[in-house]
Order: structure tokens, then C-alpha cells, then sequence
């Protein structure tokens, strides 16, 4: 990854509200790479818990990732809205297997419960690929989607970094989002 782009991750919430919202775009070749420092960074911060939704890698995968990363999972709760697509959930007691990334009531009413019964202060949502909620809505489904959740997330006081791949995002979701979010971070060049 450029050093500018870590950079950019380490200033992205600097001169922010509290509760600040996050728009990343990265380009597809580093979004992993990109992925992990960006939840690194957010990390750092002292006594925080998060909702971590994957929309593109199955928990268990996912774990792997993190671990080999040197991201501790303590203090994580995972709703992964891929593995039961693909049918092979295992319980997990830190994740909640979602029926797919098309049930967005469900997801919303999860993302709602979760928040609510973690009983750090400082907490924050993490939405890995809000680029892949297009391949399973439309995307007037998701800019209504989008903004229902940005406005939750204020009201239960939660931090939020959204990703998406720059080619995949709609252009008029881009823009509608672009108003939903303290500030969007170009890491796609």
C-alpha cells in the first residue's frame, strides 16, 4: 500500500465530530491490504468494540485473515451476511449469520440489537463492501438502505467506516452518500 494512503487512513477522523461516519474508496487491487490497516487504525482507540459486517468474505475466512493481520477479534462482533448464501455456518458466539446481503430489514434490525447489548461506550460499525449490496439490491434499495443506517448510527452514537471498490459504487449512491458522512477518503488513485 502507498505510504500517502496510510497516511491518509491515520488522518481520516482527525478535525471530526466524535461519532464520526467514514467513506472509503479503494481500488479493487488493494482492498484487502487496505481493509485490515483501515480497521487497525480504528482499533488504536482505547476501549472499543465494534460490529463488523461482512458482505464479501464467509467469518470464517475472514477470522483467518484478521488473525494472520494481527488484528485481535476481542471486543468484535461479526455479522456476516455471506456464509449461509453458501451454506456452511458454524455458531459462533461472536458472529451472527445473516440470511444474505438482500435482507436489509434484517441486517438493520441486527446491526439495531447489537449495538445496543455491547456495553463499551466507544463503539464503531465497520461495512466491508457496500459496493457488494448492489449486486443483491437495487440500488435505490440501497441509498434508502444507506441512509437509514448512517442515521442510526448517529443516533446509537456509533462511529462508522463504510468501504467500497471505486469502479462498483453507483455514481448516484456515491452522491447521496457523499452527503450522509462526515468526509469520503479517495484511496483509489
Amino acid at each position: 500500500m502507498k505510504t500517502e494512503n496510510i497516511e491518509k487512513i491515520k488522518k481520516a477522523s482527525k478535525d471530526l465530530p466524535e461519532q464520526w461516519l467514514l467513506l472509503f474508496i479503494v481500488n479493487a487491487k488493494e482492498y484487502l491490504e487496505t481493509n485490515m490497516a483501515i480497521l487497525k487504525e480504528v482499533k488504536k482507540q482505547e476501549d472499543i468494540g465494534g460490529i463488523y459486517i461482512t458482505l464479501n468474505r464467509p467469518y470464517a475466512s475472514l477470522i483467518k485473515i484478521l488473525e494472520q493481520n494481527n488484528i485481535k477479534t476481542d471486543n468484535l462482533f461479526f455479522l456476516d451476511c455471506i456464509t449461509k448464501t453458501v451454506g456452511a455456518e458454524k455458531e459462533q458466539e461472536n458472529c451472527l449469520f445473516l440470511e444474505s446481503p438482500q435482507n436489509l430489514t434484517q441486517l438493520a434490525i441486527a446491526i439495531d440489537e447489537i449495538a445496543k447489548a455491547m456495553p463499551m461506550k466507544n463503539k464503531f460499525l465497520f461495512i466491508d463492501a457496500l459496493s457488494t449490496l448492489l449486486i443483491y439490491n437495487q440500488a435505490g434499495t440501497v441509498a434508502k438502505f444507506l441512509h437509514f443506517i448512517t442515521g442510526k448510527m448517529r443516533v446509537l452514537e456509533l462511529k462508522g467506516v463504510m468501504l467500497s471498490i471505486e469502479k462498483e459504487l453507483d455514481p448516484k449512491i456515491a452522491e447521496h452518500l457523499e452527503q450522509f458522512v462526515d468526509k469520503v477518503i479517495d484511496l483509489s488513485e
